[in-house]
């Protein structure tokens, strides 16, 4: 059915255009980058810097060069610059490679004046790029050979830096720009120069900072706890971002600090009055607040959660559940819920819940809610039983149909049972993969078993059903009958298998716990099929992997040399699991 006919308009995905192919198509129009405007051919200039270095370079040596020449041209105008659009990205890009010569002369050009730079929505970036720096060449050798002098002045702007922000921070938290900087200012005292980055390739390398920085950190958790509308802070996405960075940066740092930071937090957004579930609901009805609060439940310590938990959430749990932003809060919780008794009181609360969850599709607490049965081995089979009760299906079917409703997390009267391509939801495959985990997974395994091959293979082959493989076969409850079942269930269908990115990844696990007969069954059918096998790329790769040429032609050979393989295996008790 064509899209006309179905009377739906088909949508093409949206085509990404690159930073450089953007300014191209605005520097066509006359406007050379927004920001402070430059002259066309500086614009070009740094337009082509912007398209080669993204190139690689034959030595650490020959790139830093090449930044440094770029860094030349700024030479007297490096604030101006570094407000424009295309330069500012540019600078950004290549300061990471920069010589500390270099780096020391873009700090003291902005050190002169560095309150406009704070504030400027390009020149700013620059700025937290310098301080993310700054931070590793003064703690970890980044660049060869590092003085103890260069370390030193790297520290001295580190401290003028964030000392300035300090004494500006009531005026910089409300600034879209400069509440950025005082994120990363935070971000560097703690040791963590990208916490704040959402798409850095540094993102997740820390350092450990002395003690004179961490001192300084924990001011700046004093002053803005002071702030005259902290009140105002966790209901705006700006300010709730910072207060975000703050308890990740300060959690490690001063257990005090942090129990008083998250106290003011919660006794301003809910006052004395507010502790039935409808105050609850209005309050996370602000989605600031609600981002604000499931960090706070990250980064406690589990006595403390105990004690937020008790005080806020104990008895409110199905409530926030079914609630577009409280759904969320509850994930967060079972996944920091390590007490087996306060876990069976939250399921009890959760589970007449479940048939609401699916039918609003948030999906996410009922995966958590497995998740939680698996590690604390708790409530497993009543949670099966009501996972089943909830999509209107037996536990065990003789088609296999439950599990097919598990992995599309839709109700039996809404499912298509005609197609054999079975529609699969991600917190659906993975919730397969944690019932197969669990202690008696009997009936989940049925289901898999009696399910069509067809539907089987297709499952397995998908990106998101692929891993029920790993699981199946990695599971220490699921015995060697069951596996040998699956196997042989799955005859006539590795080609197909072989033949897909996913599926070939799902038959890789297959292959290391199959024995020898089975390995000979599956070669068997890869010689059959031989040119159809090698006519894909993963196809190529198992042919190849598993050696088809010496099996067509030496089949005895072959078979000598995977028994050997298989001996060694159970030697070492490798092939006990995937």
């Amino acid at each position: 059915m064509d899209s006309q006919s179905s009377g739906v308009g088909f949508k093409r995905k949206k085509k990404h255009i690159s930073n450089y192919q953007r300014a191209m198509k605005y520097s066509k129009r006359g406007k050379f980058g927004h920001g402070f405007q430059i002259q066309e051919d500086d614009f070009q200039y740094f337009l082509n810097i912007l398209k080669v270095s993204k190139e690689a370079f034959e030595s650490d040596e020959d790139k830093c060069n090449f930044v440094d020449n770029v860094f030349k041209q700024l030479k007297g105008n490096e604030v101006n610059y570094c407000s424009n659009q295309v330069v500012s990205r540019v600078i950004d890009d290549l300061l990471p490679a920069a010589s500390d010569e270099t780096v020391f002369n873009l700090i003291e050009q902005f050190e002169k004046d560095l309150r406009p730079i704070c504030c400027d929505q390009f020149a700013s970036h620059v700025l937290q790029q310098l301080l993310h720096n700054a931070t590793y060449r003064a703690f970890k050798n980044v660049t060869k050979e590092v003085s103890e002098s260069t370390k030193e002045n790297y520290l001295h702007f580190i401290n003028k830096l964030c000392k300035f922000i300090l004494n500006n921070l009531e005026e910089f938290v409300w600034d879209t720009y400069a509440n950025h900087i005082v994120r990363s200012c935070m971000a560097c005292l703690c040791g963590e120069p990208y916490l704040s980055s959402k798409n850095s390739h540094q993102k997740g390398e820390k350092v450990d900072t002395n003690k004179e920085l961490k001192n300084l950190l924990k001011k700046y958790a004093d002053n803005l706890i002071s702030v005259q509308q902290f009140s105002e802070m966790p209901k705006t996405d700006i300010t709730s971002g910072l207060l975000q960075v703050l308890l990740k940066c300060i959690a490690p740092v001063s257990k005090k600090r942090y129990k008083a930071l998250v106290d003011k937090l919660m006794s301003v957004t809910f006052s004395k009055n507010e502790s039935s579930s409808e105050n609850i609901l209005n309050v996370l009805e602000n989605s600031s607040f609600a981002r604000l609060l499931d960090v706070i439940i990250s980064e406690s310590s589990e006595k403390f959660n105990k004690s937020l938990y008790s005080t806020y959430f104990m008895n409110k749990l199905g409530d926030l559940a079914v609630h577009r932003n409280g759904n969320f809060t509850i994930q967060k919780l079972l996944l920091k819920t390590t007490d087996t008794i306060q876990f069976e009181s939250m399921f009890d609360q959760l589970k007449e819940k479940i048939p609401q969850l699916i039918n609003l599709g948030y999906t996410g607490v009922l995966l958590e809610l497995s998740n939680v049965c698996l590690r604390l081995k708790s409530k497993q089979a009543l949670f099966f039983k009501t996972l089943c009760e909830s999509l209107k299906c037996k536990e065990e079917t003789e088609d296999g149909i439950t599990v097919l409703l598990i992995l599309s997390l839709k109700v039996n009267e809404n499912y298509d049972n005609s197609c054999n391509e079975p529609p699969i939801n991600i917190h659906g495959s993975m919730i397969v993969q944690n019932l197969l985990k669990f202690n008696k997974p009997i009936k989940i395994i049925n289901n898999l078993i009696n399910l069509n091959s067809e539907r089987l293979v297709y499952i397995l082959c998908d990106v998101k059903g692929s891993y029920i493989a790993n699981a199946y076969f990695e599971s220490e409850f699921i015995g060697e009958r069951s596996r040998e079942k699956m196997i042989w269930k799955l005859k006539d269908y590795y080609t197909t298998l072989a033949k897909s990115k996913s599926g070939s990844r799902a038959f890789d696990c297959i292959w290391k716990v199959a024995d020898s007969k089975q390995h000979l069954m599956i070669m068997t059918e890869f010689l059959r099929h031989e040119s159809d096998l090698t006519s894909t790329q993963f196809g190529s790769i198992i042919s190849n992997k598993l050696n088809l040429g010496l099996f067509r032609h030496q089949k005895d050979e072959w078979l000598k040399a995977d028994q050997n393989k298989l001996k060694t295996l159970k030697v070492f008790e490798i092939n006990k699991y995937c």
